[in-house]
């Protein structure tokens, strides 16, 4: 009787600890899951490129090209991260200064309005990064936002609109800055981007990419090196 009686006090004990461990882990806070921002932030940092002299800083629009093969400029370093907004760009702007590069090309704004981020905020935003670039001598080319295709929501478009439309108010209190206005070169009549140089109706494919490539391509060749 009495081994009987061990042998379920054993066990009673051996479940006590494991419903205590299970709800100890249970009550621990779940560790934060990395954002898409904050790993490529990360993986910015670990980069052995200390200065550069021209950036390409944005979202995943510019992620996505291989800026140096595209443009021929080995010195051409890719700062876009996917999703990214005014407000993120300008929480990482010091990152870009620290490169010392002297000319930055910048297209940003497009998730601002997809994460419905007020028109007024995103404009001040850019408005505190032209600034910051303006205040370290760095030649700036600001891209307006690309409108998107038809098969996207027209009320998309529409916010483009009327956020560009803003930025135009920012870029004109900067008159040393340039504008590339690549709007023209890649929408249709109906004022939507071509189906043709896009894949999903919002992102850039290989023919959109060369529009935008021999663009810039007089500004990339006369900071390349120098």
């Amino acid at each position: 009787m009495r081994t009987q009686i061990r042998a379920i006090t054993l066990t009673s004990l051996a479940t006590a600890m494991m419903v205590a461990a299970v709800t100890s882990a249970l009550a621990e806070p779940a560790a934060r899951k990395l954002s898409y921002y904050d790993f490529r932030r990360g993986v910015f940092a670990l980069s052995k490129v200390e200065t550069a002299p021209i950036v390409m800083l944005g979202d995943s629009l510019t992620e996505a090209a291989p800026w140096d093969e595209l443009t021929g400029c080995r010195q051409v370093v890719n700062r876009g991260i996917g999703g990214d907004t005014t407000k993120g760009v300008l929480g990482r702007l010091d990152e870009v200064l620290a490169l010392k590069p002297r000319a930055v090309f910048l297209m940003i704004g497009v998730n601002d309005i997809s994460r419905h981020i007020p028109k007024e905020a995103s404009v001040e935003n850019l408005r505190a990064i032209l600034t910051g670039l303006e205040r370290a001598e760095i030649r700036t080319f600001a891209a307006y936002v690309l409108p998107v295709a038809a098969s996207r929501r027209k009320q998309f478009n529409d916010s483009i609109t009327a956020l560009n439309a803003g930025f135009a108010r920012v870029l004109a209190e900067h008159p040393n800055m340039q504008i590339i206005d690549l709007r023209p070169l890649v929408r249709g009549s109906d004022g939507y981007l071509r189906e043709e140089l896009s894949y999903d109706g919002l992102h850039l494919d290989a023919k959109g990419y060369a529009i935008w490539r021999d663009a810039i391509a007089p500004h990339v060749a006369q900071y390349c090196g120098s």
